[in-house]
């Protein structure tokens, strides 16, 4: 009879041990351990005060939430119908190196945000995100993307001058219809981004996915009104530095860049039949002062080089691939980056899946809960084993 106990114990432990160590398993009682062992996970082994992980990557295949910030203001609708027509090139790049993205859209209408805390636009499918799993992802951007308001406010100033001349603002009717068809002509694309960020409406922001912010307006920050503080460039980074202090980010910007680009915006707007008043132009443009700066703040890139923060782009291009080149090409160096879900107590080891030889280096730097793999590695599919130490502090 003890025989018999004694191997019906030790078969019990060999059942219970091979189940920790060969699932995800849910523990819970241990959120850390929920946390840790998640369906992402190879395997998870939980110890009395340690959990060892097994995790697959594919180095340059890394998570990037990517946030457009979109003015909708009138006299931007041919640029944005210049990011709808090049948008699918800008996929086709990310998906080629199966980057793990999500893509979100915002305008720089404070007045929409403010009102609501619905801050991300909503894409024809109900999502607030989409995803390379979304079929038809190029089209459901494209419709967001190129703004209705934007088209609209548009059509209503070009039909106002041609019924009332140059004098059609003051016009009773106009004022009364402008504010039906029209966004707030106040843009406000950092402020926005500051709110979406700090406050992760929809949890669009991932913790272990890079940030990278696209921004297109052909105006400054408030079109020359005084400027609060959340439309500063020097406090968005403030708040970054303060809610998401080990994210990896990026602020890009699609803006009219100097006088020649503010003329060329000028003349299109003529062109397009955006009308003169009294006092000029009926829809200005101006360089994105306070967007460029943002860009061009001075940060390090994941290999801790200095670069700045993202590029300064130019609205007036017809062609937006190269724009939207340069950007992927960032998003793709930049995914060269693992996040651990849990910072180690020792070296993390690294094999490459297909041979699980350990002994074969892979160069990377090990920093926090990061793995930054060396540039040339991409494409490799590989094998991170690690411990996290879980008991009393």
């Amino acid at each position: 009879m003890l025989s018999a106990y004694l191997f019906i114990q030790f078969f019990v432990g060999i059942v219970v041990g091979f189940l920790i160590a060969c699932s995800p398993t849910k523990f819970g009682k241990n959120q850390e351990a929920n946390n840790i062992c998640d369906s992402s996970v190879v395997n998870c082994i939980v110890e009395n005060e340690s959990i060892m992980v097994t995790q697959s990557f594919k180095v340059g295949a890394g998570k990037v939430d990517i946030l457009f910030i979109n003015d909708n203001s009138a006299s931007m609708s041919k640029n944005q119908i210049n990011m709808a027509n090049r948008f699918s090139g800008f996929i086709q790049n990310l998906d080629k190196k199966n980057i793990d993205y999500r893509i979100a859209i915002a305008t720089t209408d404070f007045s929409l945000i403010s009102a609501s805390s619905d801050h991300l636009i909503s894409f024809e499918n109900g999502q607030k995100f989409i995803t390379m799993a979304e079929g038809n992802r190029v089209d459901l951007f494209n419709k967001s993307i190129v703004r209705n308001e934007t088209v609209s406010c548009e059509d209503l100033i070009i039909a106002m001058f041609n019924t009332y001349g140059i004098s059609f603002q003051s016009n009773s009717f106009y004022k009364e219809q402008y504010k039906i068809k029209c966004p707030s002509p106040d843009t406000r694309g950092i402020h926005v981004g500051n709110i979406i960020i700090s406050e992760n409406s929809h949890e669009f922001m991932r913790s272990d996915a890079n940030l990278n912010i696209i921004l297109i307006s052909n105006d400054n920050v408030r079109q020359g009104k005084e400027m609060e503080d959340r439309d500063k460039a020097s406090t968005f980074i403030e708040m970054m530095q303060n809610k998401i202090p080990n994210k990896n980010w990026s602020f890009n910007s699609i803006v009219v860049k100097d006088e020649a680009c503010k003329q060329m915006q000028t003349l299109r707007n003529a062109k397009n039949q955006i009308v003169m008043n009294q006092q000029g132009m009926a829809i200005l443009g101006g360089i994105g002062i306070e967007y460029i700066n943002l860009s061009n703040s001075v940060t390090t890139d994941i290999d801790n080089n200095p670069r700045p923060r993202g590029q300064v782009l130019d609205i007036c291009q017809n062609d937006y691939t190269q724009n939207f080149t340069s950007i992927s090409t960032q998003i793709s160096d930049e995914a060269r980056i693992f996040t651990m879900k849990c910072t180690p107590s020792e070296s993390p080891t690294i094999f490459v899946s297909e041979t699980k030889d350990s002994s074969v280096a892979i160069p990377h730097t090990w920093n926090g809960n990061k793995i930054i793999f060396e540039k040339g590695s991409e494409g490799l599919d590989v094998m991170i084993n690690y411990k996290c130490y879980t008991g009393p502090t």
